[in-house]
C-alpha cells in the first residue's frame, strides 16, 4: 500500500504530473481530430448549400430577364393593369432574391457570393420596376379618365347638331383608341377643324358652348397623358431589358467564379486538413516519446533531490557524520547542488560556533541592558517605543506599565524637557543636536537626561542618577567658595591681630605711667577690654581660617561625648532632651579634644535654637568606612537648600534678630578642615536638620 509521505514526494508527484499532461495532450489531440473531421464535413455541406443558392439566384435572374424581355409584347397585347401587376410580381421576386443572398445569423459568408455588382443590378431592377409599376398605374388612371369622358359623351345630350355630334363622337372614339401621339395629333387637328367655326363665327343658332365640348377636351387630354406614360413605360422596359442582360451576364460570371473559388477552397481545405491530421499524429507520437524520456529523467532527478534533502535534513538536525549524497546524472543544477552541499556541510560547524557565540553575546547584551545602572530607551521616528530597560523607567519616574507609552507622554514627569523637541504622530520634532539636562525630584534625587537623534530619525534617551556627582560638584563649589572666604578671613584676622597687638602694646606703656585720674583710668580700662575682645575675635577668625594652633592627640570620641553630657544638657536648656547613640569598639582618631568639644557644643546650641518649643537632640557616633562619623540631629524647623549651601560661610545666620553672629558652623568647618575630616548638613524644611562630622581613623 502506498504510504502518505510517498504521495507527497517529488518522486511521485512529478511523474504523475507528466503522465497527466500526456493524457491531456492526447485528449486534446483526439478532440482536435474529431473537430477537424466535423469541420471538413460541414465545409462540404456548406459548399453544397452555396451551389444551391447560386443556382437559385441564376434561376431568378433568368426569370427576371425573361419577364422583362417579354414586357413589350405583353404591353401591346394587354392593358397597363397587367404591366403593373407583372411589375409588382418582379419586385417581389427581386426582394426575395435579395433576402436569399443575405447570410442568416450564424452562417458563414461564401467567397464571391452576393457580390456588390449583382446586388447593385438587382437594386437597379427593383427601382426601375417600381418606377414602371408607377407609370403603369398612372397610365391606367389616365385610361380610366378617357373612358369616363367617353361615357359622359355617350350618355349626354351634348351638341344639338346631330351630324356634328356624330362626327365629333367618331373623332374622340378614334382618339381613345390611338396608340401614337402622331395619330392623336391628327385626330386633334380634325377635332379643332370641326369645332372652331362653331365657336367663333357661327350664328347664335349654330354656335356651340364651351361647356358642351369639355368632355371631348378631357378625352384628348387623358389620352395624351396616357400615351406619354406608355412612352415612359416603353423606355423603362428598354432599360430593364439592358439591365436584365447585364444581370444575367454578371450572374453567370459570378456563378462560375464562385464555383471555381469554392472548388479551390474545398481542395485547399481538404489538403490542409490532411496535413493537419498528419501533424497531429506526429505530435502525438513525439509527445509520447518525450513523456517517456521525461519520466525517466524526472525519476532520476527526484532520486537525487531526495538524497540531497535527506542529507540537508540530517545537517539541520545537527548530525556530523553525514556523507555527501551520490548522483550519477549530468544535470547541471544537481551537480551544483552537490557542490553547494559539500560547502554547506563544511560551514555548518563554523555557523554553529558563530551562532553559539552570537547567542552568548546576545544574552550578555540583554543582561547588561537590563541590569546597567544607566537607563536607556529607544523610540522610532514617530515617537513610538522600541525598547527600554527598567532603570530608565525608575529614573524618569514610571512603573513597568510605561513601556508602551509614546515619547512625549513618557517624558511627562520631567518638566524641563520641551515636548516640541520630540517626535509624535505627524510631527518629527525640532530636536537636532544632542540635548542634555538635569532634573531634580522632590526627594532631591538628581537625574541627568540625554536626548539624541539617530540617523533614521529615531530618538535615544539616556538617563543616569547623578545625585552623588551633583552633591560632589556642589560640595566642591562650596569648598572652593569657603576656601576663598577662609583665606580672606585669615588675612583679615592677621591684620586685625597686628593692629590689636600695637594697641595692647601701647596700652601697656600707658598703664605704667602715673598721674592718670580716675576718669582716664576708666577710659584705659575700656580700651583694654575692647582690645581683649578684639584679640578673641581675631583668634576665632584664625580658627575659621584653619590657622588656629591645634594640639591633636589620640582621642576616643565616645568617651569624650559621654563626658560632655552634663555640660550639653545645661547648654540646650530644659525644653530640649539629649539622646546619645554611641557605638562600641570605636577606633581612636587624631584631633584636638577641646576644639572637638567646642564644635559639638556649637552644634547642640544650634539644634536647640532650631526647636524653640523644645524637642529631642540625637547625638550619634558610629563607625564608618575608614573612620568615625559623629552626627547631631534635631527635629526642628529645618533649613532650605539655599541656607544649607551657605551655612558654613562666616557671618551667615538665620537668626539675625536673636543675636546669632553666624560664626558657630564656620568655626566647626574650620576645625574639621584642620583635623582632615569633613562636615555635611542634611536638612528638610519642617522636618529637622542633621550635621555629620566625619573623622579619619
Amino acid at each position: 500500500m502506498i504510504n502518505r509521505p510517498y504521495l507527497s514526494s517529488i518522486a511521485f508527484r512529478l511523474p504523475f504530473a507528466i503522465a497527466l499532461i500526456c493524457v491531456l495532450v492526447f485528449s486534446l489531440a483526439a478532440i482536435a481530430v474529431y473537430g477537424l473531421q466535423r469541420a471538413r464535413e460541414e465545409m462540404a455541406a456548406y459548399g453544397l448549400q452555396a451551389f444551391s443558392s447560386l443556382a437559385k439566384a441564376s434561376l431568378v435572374s433568368r426569370q427576371v430577364s425573361d419577364l422583362v424581355s417579354s414586357a413589350p409584347f405583353l404591353m401591346n397585347a394587354t392593358s397597363p393593369y397587367r404591366v403593373s401587376s407583372e411589375s409588382r410580381s418582379v419586385v417581389a421576386q427581386v426582394d426575395t432574391l435579395l433576402r436569399t443572398m443575405q447570410p442568416e445569423d450564424g452562417d458563414k459568408t461564401v467567397r464571391g457570393f452576393a457580390s456588390a455588382r449583382i446586388v447593385e443590378l438587382l437594386e437597379t431592377i427593383r427601382n426601375q420596376t417600381m418606377t414602371l409599376a408607377g407609370d403603369a398605374d398612372s397610365a391606367q388612371q389616365h385610361k380610366a379618365e378617357a373612358a369616363a369622358a367617353l361615357g359622359e359623351i355617350a350618355t349626354g345630350s351634348g351638341i344639338a347638331d346631330a351630324d356634328l355630334r356624330h362626327r365629333l363622337n367618331a373623332i374622340v372614339q378614334s382618339a381613345s383608341n390611338s396608340d401614337s401621339l402622331f395619330q392623336l395629333g391628327e385626330l386633334r387637328r380634325r377635332y379643332v377643324t370641326e369645332t372652331t367655326p362653331r365657336l367663333e363665327r357661327a350664328s347664335p343658332d349654330t354656335r356651340i358652348a364651351a361647356a358642351e365640348l369639355a368632355p371631348y377636351e378631357r378625352v384628348f387630354e387623358a389620352q395624351t397623358r396616357y400615351l406619354l406614360e406608355m412612352f415612359s413605360i416603353r423606355a423603362a422596359v428598354a432599360r430593364l431589358h439592358v439591365v436584365s442582360r447585364d444581370l444575367s451576364h454578371a450572374t453567370e460570371t459570378q456563378s462560375e467564379a464562385v464555383a471555381r473559388g469554392l472548388n479551390e477552397d474545398l481542395v485547399s481545405t481538404s489538403d490542409a486538413l490532411s496535413r493537419l491530421l498528419v501533424i497531429v499524429a506526429f505530435a502525438a507520437l513525439l509527445v509520447l516519446a518525450m513523456s517517456i524520456f521525461s519520466i525517466r529523467s524526472v525519476m532520476r532527478v527526484s532520486r537525487g533531490i531526495v538524497s540531497l534533502s535527506n542529507g540537508m535534513n540530517a545537517l539541520a538536525e545537527g548530525r556530523r557524520d553525514v556523507e555527501t549524497p551520490s548522483y550519477a546524472g549530468s544535470e547541471t543544477e544537481l551537480v551544483r547542488l552537490l557542490e553547494a552541499f559539500r560547502a554547506f556541510r563544511e560551514s555548518v560547524e563554523r555557523v554553529s560556533r558563530l551562532r553559539r557565540t552570537a547567542e552568548a553575546a546576545a544574552r550578555t547584551i540583554r543582561s547588561t541592558f537590563r541590569t546597567m545602572n544607566e537607563g536607556i530607551a529607544l523610540f522610532d521616528p514617530r515617537g513610538a517605543p522600541i525598547t527600554m530597560n527598567r532603570r530608565v523607567m525608575e529614573l524618569v519616574g514610571w512603573s513597568g506599565s510605561a513601556r508602551k507609552l509614546p515619547l512625549r507622554r513618557f517624558v511627562g514627569p520631567i518638566p524641563e524637557i520641551d515636548p516640541a523637541l520630540l517626535p509624535a504622530d505627524g510631527d518629527g520634532g525640532t530636536l537636532g543636536s544632542r540635548s542634555v539636562l538635569r532634573h531634580r525630584s522632590p526627594e532631591n534625587r538628581v537625574t541627568e537626561i540625554s536626548l539624541s537623534r539617530q540617523p533614521d530619525g529615531g530618538i535615544v534617551l539616556l538617563a543616569r542618577d547623578v545625585t552623588d556627582i551633583d552633591r560632589q560638584e556642589a560640595e566642591a563649589a562650596k569648598a572652593q567658595r569657603l576656601d576663598g572666604i577662609m583665606r580672606m578671613t585669615h588675612q583679615v584676622s592677621h591684620e586685625v591681630g597686628n593692629m590689636i597687638g600695637i594697641i595692647t602694646g601701647s596700652l601697656g606703656l600707658l598703664e605704667r605711667e602715673a598721674g592718670f585720674n580716675d576718669r582716664q583710668k576708666r577710659h584705659l580700662a575700656r580700651i583694654r577690654k575692647a582690645a581683649d575682645r578684639g584679640r578673641s575675635l581675631a583668634g576665632s577668625m584664625l580658627s575659621i581660617g584653619s590657622q588656629q594652633p591645634i594640639r591633636p592627640g589620640a582621642v576616643e570620641i565616645g568617651t569624650v561625648l559621654r563626658g560632655m553630657a552634663d555640660v550639653l544638657e545645661i547648654a540646650v536648656g530644659e525644653k530640649c532632651r539629649l539622646v546619645f547613640d554611641i557605638a562600641v569598639d570605636l577606633p581612636t582618631v587624631q584631633l584636638d579634644a577641646a576644639l572637638f568639644e567646642q564644635s559639638v557644643l556649637n552644634l547642640c546650641l544650634n539644634a536647640a535654637a532650631a526647636m524653640p518649643g523644645g524637642g529631642t537632640i540625637l547625638i550619634r557616633c558610629v563607625k564608618a568606612e575608614g573612620g568615625v562619623v559623629v552626627s547631631v540631629t534635631d527635629d526642628g524647623i529645618g533649613m532650605s537648600p539655599d541656607a544649607v549651601d551657605k551655612a558654613f560661610e562666616p557671618y551667615f545666620t538665620t537668626r539675625d534678630g536673636e543675636g546669632g553672629a553666624g560664626l558657630g558652623l564656620a568655626v566647626v568647618y574650620g576645625f574639621m578642615r584642620q583635623s582632615g575630616g569633613d562636615a555635611r548638613i542634611l536638612s528638610v524644611p519642617g522636618e529637622g536638620t542633621t550635621v555629620e562630622l566625619s573623622f579619619p581613623a
